[in-house]
């Protein structure tokens, strides 16, 4: 195993989630020294000794200058976010959604992101820390599902965001680019993604033939991060078995 973040700070939110839990791992065998962040469970229950453990409500900008100002006091700056905090999830039919609907996903997911990407910059920026920062977009940042406007919506924010961020900060010399993952089994859709009927799902849509694993997606988003990858800025890479990559999955003929 390298050890390419050895004496490197990273900042994890969303890290009770699997994605973020398993962001953490990878970091931490890889010499990171990780902060996580999340509104729930503490780091302990990562399964991982010596995380630093900040709680963050990312939707509230005051909380995530904390968490941030928190993170500096701790390790004087901060070399790369890796931002996974978001809520998923269908919310209904388009026509049928309230304004809370509509909030809900937008202020987690979007405006979570702005607030925790601007706040890690201005730190980064402030300490003379040529950073990289990696938000966690999906593929329904380039297409929708049914019932889930709010979300795709939000994802499709982060992707335009990201590359936003990738335009105005490299003078600075930070980085942003964008995970987008595909059907990915985590710990709280395991009764699901279990379920005959979408297993064959995957099996028939997914090139792959299954479903992802939080690993899969963090170990895009440790690349990423990697402080030796400088100019690679703007970009969006793609966790999801082939999906995008194919334009329909026609059932296989008989015999």
């Amino acid at each position: 195993m390298s050890m390419r973040f050895a004496g490197k700070v990273v900042l994890v939110t969303g890290a009770a989630g699997g994605i973020g839990a398993a962001t953490v791992r990878a970091l931490v065998a890889e010499g990171a020294l990780a902060i996580a962040s999340d509104l729930k469970r503490p780091a302990r229950d990562l399964g991982i000794e010596d995380v630093r453990f900040i709680e963050a409500e990312v939707s509230d900008r005051s909380s995530v200058d904390n968490l941030v100002a928190a993170a500096e006091a701790v390790a004087g700056h901060i070399d790369a976010l890796v931002h996974t905090a978001a809520i998923l999830g269908a919310s209904g039919p388009f026509e049928q959604l309230s304004s809370d609907d509509w909030s809900r996903y937008l202020d987690i997911n979007l405006t979570g992101t702005f607030n925790t990407c601007q706040s890690v910059a201005r730190s980064m920026i402030r300490t003379g820390t040529r950073g990289r920062i990696v938000t966690m977009g999906s593929v329904n940042a380039f297409a929708a599902e049914p019932e889930a406007a709010p979300y795709v919506a939000s994802k499709g924010g982060i992707r335009l965001l990201t590359k936003a961020m990738a335009v105005d900060l490299a003078r600075h010399g930070i980085a942003a680019n964008m995970v987008a993952p595909g059907p990915i089994h985590v710990p709280r859709n395991t009764e699901l993604f279990a379920q005959p009927e979408l297993v064959a799902l995957f099996a028939q849509s997914v090139p792959y033939g299954s479903a992802g694993s939080a690993e899969d997606v963090a170990r895009a988003a440790v690349f990423l991060a990697d402080p030796n990858l400088a100019f690679v800025t703007g970009a969006e890479l793609a966790v999801d078995g082939g999906t995008m990559a194919q334009v329909l999955a026609l059932p296989k003929a008989a015999g």
